[in-house]
């Protein structure tokens, strides 16, 4: 009986060297891993721009990585990062059981038509969830303190000692923070939140409330009181149909005139329109953004005419740690197939 094979397309986040902690999977078990080098993402911001491609317009926006595809033909487990598992790589293959996505999604593969092959699907769900977590406090701190902008005014050579949230800048213990979403990166952020002594509530439409409960969260209310209560609202969630603008111009009109709006998921799930005219208009306090529906942001895009948000490049997830916590996900996964264990993250 032949050696299973596990092929892994390296790129420049998870890289070569970074992928190699694969080949510890040869000493134990009898498999052969092979790494080839995905060329046309040698850098992060082509990965940046493949990313935001495939999440706008699908798998197919993307074009076949070759390396991945000359490779394929024998193996029986292939982990990637941002390379495509389309159609073309599943007819290239003879026997794949397992197609590992080392991301927090599965954007960049078929699903559909993987499973259709009876292949399993994993991704790596948590992979940044600790990096988002400390990103999203931080944003929360930095809109509230005013450090981004004051930072950005001291090099314009302004010493500013007043600023627009000036009647609502408060200490977090003061605060009331609202998680709407309480998966991998929410449940994290609650974790950090109980160090500033915020009280924090919670909603989340996919989750029963008897459910968060279980999971530890003291407070879980509806969306309406989670709008009017909190001092920050900040989502967790993954973008789909059911959450495309799940932010819109009814729930900014709920919250609070000094509450913050945090996003640092996905700019789908908010109607930037509306945010815009809610920060525009003050009918609330101020916003933190990380994420946008167009990458990079145009230079006359309407949040840089305003004075209460505060933005960052899309660098929430970024962290040196990110990288090899999805290969280590992706490992112990494949480990658990290798032994005829259930695997945790198989998509259904």
């Amino acid at each position: 009986m032949s050696k299973k094979k596990i092929l892994c397309v390296a790129d420049g986040g998870i890289t070569v060297e970074i992928f190699s902690k694969m080949k510890e999977l040869e000493e134990k078990y009898d498999v052969e891993v092979q790494i080839v080098e995905d060329e046309d993402m040698s850098a992060m911001g082509p990965i940046t721009d493949r990313m935001l491609l495939i999440e706008q317009h699908g798998v197919d926006a993307a074009p076949n990585c070759s390396s991945l595809l000359e490779n394929c033909k024998d193996a029986d487990i292939i982990a990637v990062h941002v390379a495509s598992v389309n159609k073309d790589v599943i007819a290239a293959c003879d026997h794949l059981e397992v197609a590992a996505i080392l991301r927090g999604g599965y954007e960049n593969a078929d699903v559909e038509a993987l499973t259709a092959n009876g292949t399993k699907v994993i991704n790596a769900p948590w992979r940044s969830a600790e990096a988002v977590a400390d990103f999203t406090v931080g944003m929360m701190i930095a809109e509230n303190k005013n450090i981004a902008r004051g930072h950005k005014l001291l090099f314009e050579g302004t010493w500013c000692k007043k600023y627009t949230n000036q009647a609502y800048i408060h200490n977090m213990r003061m605060c009331t923070v609202g998680l709407i979403g309480y998966g991998y990166i929410g449940s994290r952020v609650v974790e950090r939140l109980k160090g500033f002594g915020s009280r924090v509530i919670v909603y989340d439409p996919f989750v029963d409330a008897a459910k968060l409960k279980e999971q530890g969260v003291e407070e879980v209310v509806t969306l309406d009181e989670l709008l009017t209560q909190s001092d920050f609202v900040t989502v967790h969630l993954r973008l789909s149909e059911q959450t495309e603008h799940f932010m819109g111009k009814e729930e900014f009109a709920k919250m609070k005139e000094t509450a913050y709006f945090i996003n640092t998921a996905r700019s789908g799930i908010v109607d930037t329109d509306a945010l815009v005219e809610a920060l525009k208009t003050r009918s609330i306090g101020g916003a933190a953004i990380d994420v946008y529906d167009e990458e990079p942001l145009p230079s006359d895009h309407p949040y840089l005419q305003l004075d209460n948000i505060t933005l960052t490049p899309h660098l929430a997830g970024t962290s040196c740690d990110t990288m090899r916590c999805s290969v280590e996900i992706g490992y112990e996964e494949i480990e658990r197939f290798l032994k005829g264990e259930e695997m945790l993250n198989v998509r259904n």
